[in-house]
């Protein structure tokens, strides 16, 4: 079995190693080495890139027997015996032991500050997390938890890895049991936390950077956190100021008066959008006025009254106004549509008109492919895009189950 050269020196970049195993894993070539520098996925932690002989290791793994496979990303002609030079990818790998570290130093703030455990862990090349055994994370306690666990880095605490009997951990205040047993290596940040743990770490708190939690999420009985450390929170830290910057000069104040800026904004959009809706919805009855008028000149005593249309500009939701203002009058069936990516139908009648709106709509809406329903008095349904010849089609189609003649006196379908 390799000896694990990141236990004993996490700082180390580079080495050399002899093969001791050649293998295809999945379609792609691998070695193994007598001994190792690339950390294989595990605890939580992801695997080491870098290169063996100038071939880039893509994936590092730890099979079932304990043997690490550096997975590489081209075939090498490699022999058993063979003497290669190992680099590992320094700023992957510090990245993950200021996380993982960084991680550590967190779970233990959350137990000391709110008296929570971390239940689970996941450090992502991008979002790191810990799941706790809560509900609900109040922002100004999570702040505070945050404060604790940057004080231990601006402590500068001394980070120390070690391997221990099963007979001597009971005296040692682990966070929580191990999952091993054996000899079992314990990771100390001194006089803070004591966790078994196989990772990379730095060598003091002050390496980690700092710390920031970004999000708290519910999930069902537990909340998930979200945060960054080190290099990664700095990078955080600046995009989000370049984005407050920008915001602030479009609206032309200062950094402290942008919430202000947004929330009128804001007020001012929702005013903006309710006084539109108002005028669409005049509009739409003014509309539904005028149509009816010309309808009822050319149908003359033809009951009930069927008015198809077609809008090229009009929404579901302003088809709907237009279908009940008519629908509101006597002896109507309106028939009505809207092309587009999510294509509408709205099929509306008078209390005293015959016909199933329903039945109607769901024919035409399956020569669009699309859904709907409703009741007899009222129906509608879209979402798939169709053009406006598709939809005047389907119209027509209700118009024609509607009247019964398809050679009626009802002028074609206008748009």
């Amino acid at each position: 079995m390799a000896l694990r050269l990141y236990r004993v020196d996490p700082f180390l970049r580079r080495f050399s190693a002899r093969v001791t195993a050649l293998a295809t894993i999945d379609g792609r070539p691998a070695v193994a080495l007598d001994q190792t520098a690339f950390y294989p996925t595990s605890g939580g932690q992801a695997f080491d890139r870098g290169a063996l002989n100038g071939i880039d290791v893509v994936d590092v793994i730890e099979r079932d027997d304990g043997e690490i496979m550096h997975i590489l990303a081209q075939p090498a002609q490699f022999a058993v015996g063979e003497t290669l030079d190992g680099e590992i990818d320094w700023p992957r790998r510090f990245d993950h032991m200021q996380q993982h570290t960084g991680q550590h130093v967190l779970s233990a703030a959350f137990v000391r500050v709110a008296g929570l455990d971390t239940l689970s862990v996941h450090m992502g090349d991008e979002a790191c997390t810990l799941d706790l055994p809560t509900p609900r994370l109040d922002p100004a306690l999570i702040e505070r938890v945050e404060d604790a666990a940057n004080q231990a880095i601006y402590d500068d605490l001394p980070v120390i890895a070690r391997e221990v009997t099963e007979a001597e951990l009971s005296g040692i205040p682990l966070r929580k049991p191990p999952a091993v047993s054996g000899l079992i290596r314990i990771v100390e940040v001194q006089g803070l936390d004591w966790s078994a743990c196989g990772g990379t770490h730095v060598a003091s708190t002050g390496q980690i950077g700092m710390i920031r939690v970004y999000k708290a999420e519910k999930r069902g009985n537990e909340t998930r956190v979200y945060f960054h450390c080190g290099r990664r929170a700095l990078l955080d830290y600046r995009q989000a100021g370049a984005v407050v910057a920008a915001l602030a000069d479009g609206f032309r104040v200062s950094r402290r008066e942008l919430p202000e800026a947004v929330e009128r904004l804001r007020a001012e959009a929702h005013a903006a959008r309710k006084a539109l809706t108002e005028a669409q919805e005049k509009l739409a009855e003014l509309e539904a006025t005028a149509l009816l008028q010309n309808a009822r000149a050319a149908a003359g005593d033809a009951s009930p009254i069927v008015i198809a249309r077609v809008f090229t500009d009009r929404d579901a939701a302003q088809l709907k106004v237009i279908a009940k203002r008519l629908t509101a009058e006597p002896g109507v069936v309106a028939l009505l549509g809207a092309p587009g990516e999510k294509a509408s139908l709205c099929f509306a009648r008078s209390k005293d008109a015959a016909g199933d709106m329903g039945k109607l709509l769901r024919d035409a809406l399956a020569t669009l492919g699309a859904k709907g329903g409703g009741s007899a008095d009222f129906a509608q349904g879209g979402g798939a895009p169709a053009s406006a010849d598709q939809v005047r089609q389907a119209v027509d189609r209700a118009r024609i189950g509607v009247q019964g003649d398809p050679s009626g006196n009802t002028p074609p379908i206008g748009s």
